[in-house]
């Protein structure tokens, strides 16, 4: 898989975040259990991340999107950087 999806663009829900990361993980050609275990978490924690799950912990989302490689950059609505 490209990289042509990637970015991904605004994100306004749990759910975008999961779909962010669910594609950067199959472009770079890992199973959840390799992405989880490069993260430093539990396979299930990835798993509900990537399903939108709302109530998953903060800093393990910053952990994970830090492992994959992805930031969070965070502006004014309206402005594009």
């Amino acid at each position: 898989m490209q990289n042509k999806n990637l970015p991904i663009g605004n994100i306004s829900s749990a759910k975008d975040i999961g779909n962010a990361i669910r594609l950067k993980r199959k472009v770079d050609g890992l199973t959840q259990a390799d992405a989880a275990a490069l993260c430093g978490v539990g396979t299930r924690f990835l798993g509900e991340l990537e399903h939108g799950k709302q109530t998953v912990q903060c800093g393990k989302v910053l952990q994970i999107l830090h492992g994959m490689g992805l930031e969070i950059k965070i502006v004014p609505k309206g402005i594009r950087r």
